[in-house]
């Protein structure tokens, strides 16, 4: 009811990162679409909320060569969970778990347009720019697998669309 929080809901849709889990050591946060964890090529900086949030307390904050205790990153587009350490332990720690396998990232993505239910991954090159552009595809990249599995359609007002896991 009114007065139990913040809810989830309401910063995403005020287009504020959040807290959603808060430990000692690290931090889960909620990232909006439009912020980018860190780069400076857009305003909105999950990092210098980081910061103003925390304080200087936490010093990898600071370090880029250990990504400011980020052990992840989504499209400034995207939206969902970033992963944070707030100290070097937890950073390893969190990188260990990543590299063995103990820890894994799931997507939900819904998509325009109809994807065949027996389609189960996506290969194709991957072109990253060094400038501020979208992703590219194509010829040319470094050569990429997506696995994912269709778990439902939809189809509204002529338009078709699909909910995949990856």
């Amino acid at each position: 009811g009114d007065g139990d929080g913040p809810r989830k809901e309401q910063s995403m849709s005020a287009q504020q990162v959040s807290f959603v889990v808060d430990l000692p050591d690290r931090v889960v946060l909620a990232k909006p679409q439009g912020w980018e964890v860190f780069g400076e090529h857009v305003g909105r900086q999950v990092l210098d909320f980081m910061r103003t949030t925390l304080g200087l307390k936490w010093q990898i904050l600071q370090d880029a060569v250990h990504s400011h205790g980020f052990l992840h990153r989504l499209d400034v587009p995207s939206s969902g969970l970033i992963l944070a350490a707030k100290t070097y332990e937890a950073y390893y720690d969190l990188r260990v778990q990543l590299s063995t396998g103990k820890m894994e990232r799931d997507y939900a993505v819904f998509c325009h347009g109809w994807v065949p239910p027996d389609l189960h991954s996506i290969a194709a090159s991957v072109h990253w720019r060094l400038e501020n552009a979208p992703t590219t595809t194509g010829g040319h990249g470094r050569p990429s697998l997506t696995e994912l599995k269709v778990t439902w359609h939809a189809f509204y007002e002529g338009t078709a669309a699909s909910f995949l896991v990856i």
